[in-house]
């Protein structure tokens, strides 16, 4: 049997030929959908480890995000300074960024010390909204990260103390407690000017500012805070542990000052991980529909191969039949020779992807042979002699 199965390859070269190059096309297209959706799962988390996952304190409605009243409770959630708050939140973020706010007067006009985690924390001293920064030498931005008593300055206040001939490497302040009958003062260094819309600011580090109010008695209170999530995968466990602190930001909110025991929300700007995501299931669901569409396929030319093969080897058949050979022995010879083609092409189309992947190869031989089986099942029980005296 094995030797009459080559003969008839051999007899019939073409249309085994055609058979491996359509097994090996469909194989090749197969481990190239495979290849493609893994790519795209690799672009995926490439790009997710790059995007950056902010997380911005909001009024209830989501419209503002500075000039809040953020106690410090809150604060502590997201730096952990507090034994008795949840430091559950503080573990899965990281860049805090912190704004604080309080108004005193100089030489009779009115001022704000503000304390700053970092310069980008507040858009006044941003570049494209044109502010410029003078730093002394020596000096920059990272000072706002450390617990010096430090600040910087407006360039019309320096010029005013250099009017009045007063020092020009610190800043006296003297600050009232709008809670307490306690004052605080005291001198920061200066570390450089800035020059901007908003000159009636004076800038210092965040942990020097707590420093000052809770030496007047009072509760540090931050204006903006934000964060960022230290790591994307840990996305819907924040979701999770902000909803018990924070609403969600709602348009419909708008006017109110608490909502549902809540008096602030916390809007989680995860658009561009989103995004991805989306990008990631489109890529996947047209690979998968795809791969449906090329198991359809191989169903069909299954079904056409069996048709053409029995319309050729009619009296093949016949004459097998009359020698005593079953059906079931006729059925398997032919499905032997398409199988040695079959796998001869899958493994010619595969042998550069390594023949991955091997379920939907399988399905492919699978579908192929189902539809292959059910033609020659369906011939192979008609009256072929009958079949070719009609033909005749």
């Amino acid at each position: 049997m094995r030797y009459y199965m080559w003969a008839r390859i051999r007899k019939k070269a073409q249309e085994a030929l055609a058979a491996v190059l359509f097994a090996a096309g469909i194989t090749l297209v197969l481990c190239r959908l495979e290849s493609s959706t893994d790519a795209a799962k690799v672009e995926y988390e490439q790009i997710v480890s790059r995007i950056d996952v902010s997380c911005t304190v909001t009024n209830l409605a989501g419209d503002r995000s500075d000039r809040l009243d953020i106690f410090a409770d809150t604060i502590s959630l997201f730096t952990g300074e507090r034994d008795y708050v949840s430091k559950d939140m503080a573990g899965l973020v990281e860049n805090v960024q912190i704004k604080g706010s309080t108004e005193f007067y100089w030489d009779g006009e009115k001022y704000t010390l503000a304390g700053i985690t970092s310069a980008r924390v507040d858009s006044n001293l941003q570049p494209e909204n044109g502010c410029t920064i003078f730093w002394n030498e020596g000096a920059e931005e990272s000072v706002f990260g450390g617990n010096s008593s430090v600040c910087i300055i407006p360039k019309a206040l320096m010029k005013q103390l250099k009017e009045q001939e007063l020092p020009e490497d610190s800043f006296s302040l003297k600050l009232h407690s709008s809670y307490f009958e306690t004052e605080y003062e005291g001198e920061l260094e200066i570390v450089g000017t800035y020059q901007g819309k908003n000159e009636k600011t004076i800038y210092c580090p965040w942990v020097t500012y707590v420093e000052i109010i809770r030496s007047m008695g009072d509760y540090e209170r931050a204006d903006s805070l934000s964060a960022t999530l230290r790591c994307n995968e840990d996305l819907e466990l924040l979701r999770v542990i902000a909803a018990e602190w924070f609403a969600t930001p709602d348009a419909n909110a708008v006017g109110l000052e608490t909502k549902d025991g809540y008096y602030l929300a916390l809007d989680i700007n995860d658009s561009l991980l989103t995004q991805a995501k989306q990008s990631l299931e489109n890529s996947m669901t047209l690979n998968h529909i795809a791969a449906l569409l090329v198991f359809a396929l191989s169903t069909g030319v299954g079904v056409l191969v069996g048709f053409l093969m029995i319309r050729s080897r009619r009296r093949e058949i016949a004459l097998m039949r009359t020698l005593g050979t079953r059906d079931v022995q006729i059925y398997g010879s032919f499905a032997l020779e398409q199988m040695v083609c079959i796998v001869l092409g899958i493994a010619l189309g595969g042998a550069y992807f390594r023949w991955q992947p091997l379920m939907e190869l399988a399905i492919f031989v699978g579908v192929y042979f189902s539809g292959l089986s059910a033609t020659l099942w369906i011939f192979l029980h008609k009256n072929l002699i009958t079949s070719i005296k009609e033909d005749e």
